[in-house]
């Protein structure tokens, strides 16, 4: 078995093995060969995907997700969509993707919102398997945790008032935000991921911020 690129292998330790998922076959992953850093198809084959932590992140198939990627990044001038893979995303399906052009982006599903810091800032001496090691690295940190419409953390308490989500699920809203919804605990509930991010990419227009600066300001519509 290949030895496991240092971030990776950091991920198992802090994280343990990705639970409930799915064995991707060797024909899957090699269609993935020159677009995602090989040290991650290393990962996937040797421990495939599924939940961390009770299911604060996921790591997914990609195929199954490239539908809402191509939604999303429809005729964009810096995203094409089909450079652009969905790697794994939070409770709230908040999506890492990775970009063949631009590396890491993530798609915040219930704010729409999309960053890209390779964009604004690109660092072309820091390798990309570093790059998406790190980003991996990360998915335990508490921005993943997205804010109720009071700026109060939601995971512990969907977790609590909803039951651990199943493999496959997020937490998502009864009604989007981009429809009219609420953005608390009481308006989420266990749903197929799949099937909210579509309506989520349906909803309304994403935007693009720049969070290499300080104010984080949002520059333009995903699509423009």
């Amino acid at each position: 078995m290949t030895e496991l690129f240092i971030n990776y292998r950091r991920c198992l330790e802090k994280f343990g093995v990705p639970v409930d998922g799915e064995r991707l076959s060797e024909e899957t992953i090699g269609g993935y060969k020159g677009r995602v850093p090989e040290t991650y198809l290393d990962f996937l084959r040797a421990y495939g995907t599924g939940k961390w932590l009770n299911g604060y992140f996921q790591l997914c198939n990609p195929d199954k997700y490239q539908s809402v990627v191509n939604m999303i990044f429809d005729h964009d001038p810096d995203f094409s969509a089909d450079k652009t893979l969905a790697l794994g995303f939070s409770s709230f399906g908040g999506l890492i993707c990775w970009n063949t052009m631009h590396r890491t982006i993530e798609i915040n599903i219930l704010y729409g919102r999309v960053s890209c810091a390779y964009l604004f800032k690109p660092k072309p001496h820091i390798a990309e398997d570093i790059t998406l090691g790190g980003a991996i690295g990360y998915v335990s940190d508490t921005s993943y945790d997205l804010p109720d419409k009071d700026g109060k953390p939601m995971f512990k308490r969907a977790l609590k008032m909803h039951g651990e989500l199943e493999f496959g699920q997020i937490y998502a809203p009864k009604l989007h935000p981009a429809l009219g919804g609420s953005i608390t605990v009481e308006n989420l509930r266990p749903a197929n991921a799949l099937a909210a991010m579509t309506i989520a990419a349906q909803a309304g227009p994403f935007t693009l911020y720049d969070t290499t600066k300080p104010s984080v300001p949002a520059v333009r519509y995903i699509g423009e």
